[in-house]
């Protein structure tokens, strides 16, 4: 599977400067209805006709609902009056919540359902669900603005040469087997934000999450790669993800990529190294740490 390094933003990005740990689950990322207003593509409300699994994604519960109400759209789609959406990889708790004796309380309940808006045929995906008798949280008129700008990162020293790094304005941190430069993108049609290194044989440690919305590009690439046949699907830190391998083209040869792309509530994640061939072994070493070391 080809890691797709190609977008305009993670080139800009590299131009600047040429199984999950239990405890970082992505289902807490959302702790709140007001943490899923600011986090999501669209909030609905409906009336609960019924629950549903799909043979194609049993982790996934299903849901009709139908008199459907639009609460938020970060980007207008057409309107509709029923809909049938499945639960995000990030929904907390989705089987004890949504199936069984849970399922019968909600059928013919008016809830509010927050979501994610997919492309290349994984529609919407709700990460977050309140009935609507409950009180309902504001939504962002506005949507915070950025510039380009690169700052000088928060570091922690570790031992063996790492550093644990946070993002100035993507508030995550990871782990790297060097110090990094933190770059947020404030110009394209989603701000981005980026944490590049490079360890002691030259290969770029990359890590960039990119906000939901209209004109997301890894969220477009991340639907795109997942939903081809043979990608190289697996869990991570409870997210539906997709690994990748390829090759750039290079002045000095070829270069070696491998990635993971996850989406959770709010944006896309892109992690990644580029090696050269012949130092593609000792950096790989590194790689599980690496990834498994994001904390949202």
């Amino acid at each position: 599977m080809r890691f797709l390094l190609s977008t305009a933003l993670v080139l800009f990005m590299l131009s600047r400067a040429a199984s999950a740990q239990g405890s970082n689950d992505c289902s807490t990322i959302v702790k709140s209805a007001q943490d899923a207003a600011s986090k999501a593509d669209w909030v609905i409300e409906g009336t609960v006709d019924n629950m549903f699994r799909m043979k194609s994604s049993p982790r996934q519960i299903g849901v009709s609902v139908e008199d459907v109400k639009i609460l938020y759209e970060a980007e207008h789609s057409p309107r509709f009056s029923t809909a049938m959406l499945e639960t995000d990889s990030c929904f907390p708790n989705a089987m004890a919540t949504l199936w069984g004796p849970a399922a019968s309380k909600l059928v013919g309940k008016r809830v509010r359902l927050f979501g994610s808006r997919g492309t290349s045929g994984r529609g919407r995906r709700f990460f977050f669900l309140q009935t609507a008798e409950q009180a309902m949280p504001a939504f962002p008129a506005t949507r915070k603005a950025y510039a380009d700008k690169e700052y000088v990162p928060a570091v922690k020293k570790l031992a063996g040469g790492w550093s644990r790094i946070r993002s100035t304005d993507g508030n995550y941190s990871i782990e790297m087997p060097a110090t990094a430069t933190d770059i947020t993108k404030g110009s394209g049609h989603q701000p981005a934000f980026m944490l590049r290194g490079t360890d002691r044989y030259g290969s770029t440690f990359i890590v960039v999450f990119e906000r939901s919305g209209a004109g997301a590009q890894m969220a477009g690439t991340f639907d795109a790669t997942i939903s081809k046949p043979g990608a190289d699907v697996i869990t991570f830190k409870g997210a539906d993800a997709v690994s990748t391998r390829g090759e750039l083209p290079g002045s000095s040869g070829a270069k070696i990529t491998h990635g993971l792309w996850l989406r959770v509530p709010g944006g896309t994640y892109m992690l990644g190294i580029v090696t050269d061939k012949e130092h593609e072994t000792e950096s790989l070493r590194s790689r599980e740490r690496f990834f498994n070391s994001l904390t949202f």
